[in-house]
């Protein structure tokens, strides 16, 4: 009998000549290390299996790396895999630090406590304590452990060694997602009053960040809003059950790696809830799979601001690994040539840099905003120096976040120009309404201009995520008409057009 073997490239991994049923664990090993697991798919008719990479692994691969596959805690096959003809050996360690990294079941790559210094893990929960004390102590919430920290210590006592965060929970007071919602905007200025970093992800979800380095973060803490509403409890992001199946108080203590931290009434039921009801049996590649009925719900009432966030964050930290290209873009070259001197531009999604680099040295200043918290602070230690561009977080999927753009516009004086490099290819839908709004409110000022490029052709997009789409040019014209803007093509020369399009944007006075 030939034994199985193992092939791969940068989309998929191929074993041939193993019987593995279908639906069965699988590990991926680099250089002995579990980096994934997954299920087995379905074997083609000759018996192959061809497992599709997670897009956030495949962008990262280059030269070659030695990978082997366990299954039921057996090596089934191993190879030396070539990505890229060049002598490097592929390392999936975090850039900076050296930290081993893993694919989570999130399909991002993260961190994970698994094989880190025990250290790390007290640092967490010292954290979570901290936070606890604190929403306690200010607004009156109870936070209580949820979903992977009640997940391990319920069934062990202790955090899961590949888990990579702190989950805490409150449950809301109001029936009402309005009410639920207001709740926690005011639990977010606290915690920015008290010094926290904090990412919203949505009207329900808070993620307070703990960065380690440049580029990097330590490790997070996930706060989710809980609530109850016409006899249902919805845990946010994905449970959805009668509400009196779940019950959250009064709390508990419950035994956490030796410290006791505050947990549900009734663990199981809420562990039911989120993971379903074979939550008790461990499963390596447990992925979400959140209800039609909840995600409308959750959609609908709390929304989510936080679209690809993350897969850019990734990005961002493998082209800071591999060494950024600081070259400017034709768009950045073009509207150099085309803005007044001495001009003031607001970037939209920035990026790391060096456009608005390249419009700052050519004597403009620039207000730079972006989403991607790596790609901020490199650009701001490598392209801030001298004041000239002022680099700054910015969600354009929030309302606030635009009117806060616009007033830090209108702090700077004067006519603002706006510039956005194929911004419009990486925005969901409400992205878009909002960038526009934000765009047609300061074309209003005399003599101010929008220069955009959008890419249109079948083949843009990243291969790590669904939301970088190619434009519809048809579509992306009407949506400026009803914001009463117009767009005028720059690609006279054209240079790039069939992959993308210059455009000068202007509003029309009524």
């Amino acid at each position: 009998m030939t034994a199985p073997a193992l092939t791969a490239d940068t989309d998929r991994l191929v074993i041939t000549g193993a019987r593995i049923p279908s639906g069965d664990a699988l590990s991926v090993l680099l250089g002995g290390r579990r980096i994934w697991t997954v299920r087995a798919p379905r074997p083609d008719d000759d018996g192959v299996l061809s497992v599709p990479w997670p897009p956030a692994l495949a962008e990262r691969f280059t030269g070659s790396a030695r990978l082997a596959v366990e299954h039921a805690g057996r090596e089934i096959a191993a190879s030396t895999v070539v990505f890229e003809d060049d002598a490097s050996d592929f390392d999936l360690s975090e850039p900076g630090t050296g930290i081993p990294l893993v694919v989570n079941k999130w399909g991002r790559i993260a961190r994970s406590f698994e094989g880190r210094d025990a250290a790390l893990v007290e640092h967490v929960l010292d954290e979570a304590e901290h936070l606890i004390e604190v929403l306690r102590r200010t607004v009156g919430v109870e936070l209580f452990v949820t979903g992977g920290t009640l997940l391990g210590p319920v069934r062990n006592g202790r955090i899961m060694a590949h888990d990579d965060d702190a989950d805490l929970a409150y449950l809301s007071a109001h029936p009402n997602p309005s009410d639920v919602m207001l709740e926690s905007f005011r639990i977010e200025r606290v915690l920015v009053d008290q010094g926290y970093e904090v990412v919203r992800h949505s009207n329900g979800h808070l993620q307070l960040m703990f960065p380690g380095g440049t580029v990097t973060d330590r490790f997070y803490l996930d706060i989710f809003t809980y609530f109850e509403c016409n006899g249902w409890f919805y845990g946010t992001f994905h449970a959805r059950e009668r509400a009196d199946r779940v019950t959250i108080h009064p709390l508990k203590p419950l035994p956490v790696n030796g410290r006791l931290l505050p947990g549900p009434a009734e663990p199981a039921q809420l562990l039911a809830a989120i993971y379903g009801p074979s939550w008790e049996v461990p499963d390596p590649t447990f992925t979400f799979v959140t209800p039609p009925a909840a995600f409308r719900r959750y959609y609908w009432w709390l929304n989510h601001f936080d679209v690809d966030r993350e897969n850019w964050e990734d990005h961002h930290r493998a082209e800071i690994e591999a060494g950024p290209a600081t070259t400017p873009s034709r768009l950045a070259v073009t509207t150099a040539e085309q803005l007044p001197p001495s001009s003031t531009v607001l970037d939209l999604g920035c990026g790391l840099g060096a456009d608005a680099r390249y419009l700052a040295d050519r004597g403009h200043r620039v207000l730079a905003v972006d989403f991607s918290r790596p790609a901020l602070v490199w650009a701001q230690e490598n392209f801030g120096h001298d004041g000239a561009v002022l680099f700054e977080r910015a969600n354009l999927t929030m309302a606030r976040s635009a009117l806060h753009l616009r007033k830090r516009c209108a702090d700077l004086g004067g006519t603002v120009h706006v510039y956005a490099n194929h911004l419009f290819n990486a925005l969901s839908p409400l992205g878009w309404d909002t960038t526009l709004m934000l765009i047609k409110h300061l074309l209003a000022e005399p003599g101010s201009r929008a220069f955009l490029e959008v890419g249109v052709a079948d083949t843009e997009g990243s291969a790590s995520w669904s939301e970088y789409q190619p434009v519809d040019w048809t579509r992306f014209q009407e949506q400026l008409r009803r914001y009463s803007l117009s767009a005028e093509e720059q690609d006279d020369d054209g240079a790039g057009a069939a992959t993308g399009r210059r455009v000068l944007v202007r509003r029309e006075m009524t």
